[in-house]
């Protein structure tokens, strides 16, 4: 690990390098744009060539800072959510385990529990708070938007430190493709999804499947306060998981109307292997979840939009933990609601009005029967273009009453073009998020509940220059938040944890990226790279963690990759680092800094239909000391080999 403090460096001058080559091809079409043709010829047009890079626009809040990663970039990698999520700036992905394994996203210092993720715009969400990415099947995913800061006043509470929307696929109508995957711990899934018409929609179907036995070496020191001292081979064991998925997704208009619709089921089933110092062998844990959604819009008149939305979700989890006895725990809940809006185009902007309702309850022993809680909400965004469409701005505002509890969001964001794709984006804001059911109230084997907590504020600013055209993306930005009444879990009794709220925190920091393909039709060449710098400190508490910084809110990350695709081959690189982070808030216990590399390849067999070969390796250089937020052990070198097919004339590349 010696050589890892100069890592840092290295993704800043791979950004740099990007800068430079953006910066000379903006120079080379700009003269090619200022010079007339010679007089008597017509201006010769060149066919557009797709840049596939990131996007660092939303459509909910175009001023936000914000990146959009596309699916299409990684086509035939086995890469889920998380994996996807990592490659953004601001984002901090814990996995704790294999395939299957749950895993979460943290956005700007704030943990799972205070992003707000949603499924095509719904929210997901269980008693526990923090929504496990696993749950959602990579192989439905079009693209993800990650918005960073205040976003409570757009997406509603519990959008702490950002939101996270997975979008799914829609498709093309006739579209038909299947995948099969086999890779390391016994790890196999299959998928297949086709696009029919229905009457005037599109009906986008698709299923999913996988399974994996999860168990792996590791290396293991169990006196990690004495150095140098030796490291034990183990084997992580009761690590299996499965998991079974389908969705389909209608879109169309008919009768004047727009109509969208989502419905969703998934089910699996996890091993719960715990701490490499207690382990569990016999404990498990069932989950499923069931999501619908319709959404009705029409222009009732010229220049104002109507538009409802219903939705429901169902969600169940058993868990069987020694800890609580041989009978499992079951927990049965879900949330449904109803969501008006109206859009009023008037001049320079477009003004939007919305109101919400919904009733979100569970149920179970640990409960102590049933609790329910309804939510109320309110709220008004504007998106206002001025200076000749050079200026936008957007203030918005959200007023919530969730249970016992009530708060208002607010932000104003701006956006200032000052060359063609470079914008200045700047914006502020406060946001809430309200304790989740299980901080409240759940007895979770070693997790205690705490009824008197009180809800987590954040109030904070960013700014930054974004360059998003047709030569790729760079963005360089700097964001500072103050966080009130942050709740982490602490020990609370011999082996267990219950959470608090531990006073102020200070999060600030420089989030970059860049991305380009300056050779794509020679090579297929794409590069791109991000870099989070996130100091975090306690502002107020106990002596003992005043001036700590945050646990498991690593202060230096980086993600780097390069990828090809000339003709029918393909192949990737990647590197990510990540270090400085503490395992507890009194700054104790150190992660050991990580550096991981992958790789990856392809060969297209056929054209027509399309047939591709694609390998993926996780972790090169085998390392099998990798712990995740926790401490508990990660998987040393992972492969996956995927066979994909499909009747789509798209061509696919890395």
């Amino acid at each position: 690990m010696g050589s890892t403090s100069r890592s840092p460096g290295r993704p800043c001058a791979l950004i740099a390098a990007l800068a430079l080559v953006l910066a000379q091809q903006a120079r080379a079409d700009g003269a090619a744009q200022d010079a007339a043709p010679p007089e008597g010829e017509p201006p010769v047009r060149l066919p557009e060539v797709e840049i596939r890079v990131p996007r660092a626009e939303v459509e909910k809040d175009p001023t936000a800072s914000a990146t959009v990663v596309s699916a299409s970039r990684f086509e035939g990698e086995a890469k889920d959510v998380a994996q996807l999520l990592a490659t953004a700036p601001g984002v901090s992905v814990t996995r704790y385990g294999t395939l299957g394994q749950l895993a979460t996203v943290s956005v700007r210092g704030v943990a799972a529990d205070g992003v707000k993720v949603l499924l095509d715009g719904l929210p997901l969400g269980t008693a526990g708070g923090g929504v496990d990415l696993s749950t959602i099947p990579r192989q439905w995913i079009s693209r993800i938007e990650v918005v960073r800061g205040a976003a409570g006043a757009q997406f509603g509470a519990g959008a702490l430190g950002g939101a996270v929307n997975v979008v799914m696929r829609q498709g093309e109508q006739g579209e038909l493709a299947a995948e099969a995957t086999a890779g390391a711990f016994g790890t196999y899934a299959i998928s297949a999804d086709t696009v029919a018409a229905v009457g005037p929609f599109s009906l986008f179907v698709a299923a999913t499947g996988e399974d994996t036995q999860g168990d792996f070496s590791y290396l293991f020191d169990d006196r990690p306060s004495l150095p140098g001292s030796p490291l034990e081979d183990r084997t992580r064991q009761n690590n299996g998981a499965r998991r079974v998925g389908a969705i389909g997704k209608l879109g169309g208009v008919a009768g004047g109307f727009r109509v969208d619709g989502l419905a969703q089921l998934t089910s699996g089933r996890r091993e719960l292997p715990g701490s490499p110092y207690q382990p569990t062998p016999g404990d498990w844990e069932e989950d499923g979840r069931v999501l619908a959604m319709l959404r009705v819009a029409r222009e009732v008149r010229p220049r104002l939009t109507l538009a409802a939305r219903v939705f429901g979700r169902r969600d169940l989890l058993d868990t069987r933990l020694a800890a609580t006895g041989p009978d499992p725990t079951r927990q049965r809940g879900g949330a449904g609601g109803l969501e008006l809006e109206a859009g009023l185009s008037h001049g320079p902007g477009v003004l939007t009005a919305a109101a919400s309702a919904e009733v979100e309850g569970y149920s179970s022993d640990a409960l102590g029967g049933t609790r329910n809680r309804a939510g109320f909400a309110g709220a008004l965004a504007e998106d206002l273009l001025l200076a000749g469409g050079r200026l936008r701005i957007g203030p918005s505002v959200r007023a919530e009453r969730t249970g016992g509890y009530s708060g208002i969001s607010a932000k104003l964001g701006a956006a200032f073009e000052l060359a063609r794709g470079l914008a200045l984006r700047a914006s502020g804001g406060r946001t809430y998020r309200v304790p989740s059911f299980a901080e409240l109230y759940l007895e979770q084997g070693l997790l205690a509940p705490n009824r008197d907590l009180r809800p987590e504020t954040g109030a904070g600013a960013d700014a930054g220059l974004v360059y998003d055209g047709a030569l790729g993306l760079l963005s360089v930005g700097g964001h500072a938040t103050v966080y009130d009444d942050i709740i982490t879990y602490e020990p609370a009794s011999v082996g267990r944890f219950r959470p608090f709220n531990t006073g102020r925190a200070f999060v600030a920091g420089v989030e970059a990226e860049a991305a380009t393909s300056p050779w794509r039709r020679a090579l297929g060449l794409a590069l791109s790279g991000a870099y989070t710098f996130l100091p975090t400190e306690v502002l107020r508490g106990s002596s003992d963690v005043l001036g700590n910084a945050l646990p498991r809110r690593p202060r230096h990350r980086v993600y780097a990759r390069a990828a090809i695709s000339p003709g029918r081959l393909g192949a990737h690189f990647q590197v990510e680092h990540v270090r400085d982070q503490y395992l507890d808030i009194r700054n104790q216990a150190r992660l050991p800094d990580q550096t991981i590399l992958g790789a990856g390849a392809s060969v297209r067999i056929l054209r027509e239909p399309l047939v591709a070969l694609h390998l993926e390796v996780e972790n090169l250089g085998d390392d099998r000391t990798l712990l995740d937020g926790y401490g508990n052990p990660l998987p040393g070198r992972t492969w996956m080999v995927t066979l994909r097919a499909g009747t789509s004339r798209r061509e696919r590349t890395p």
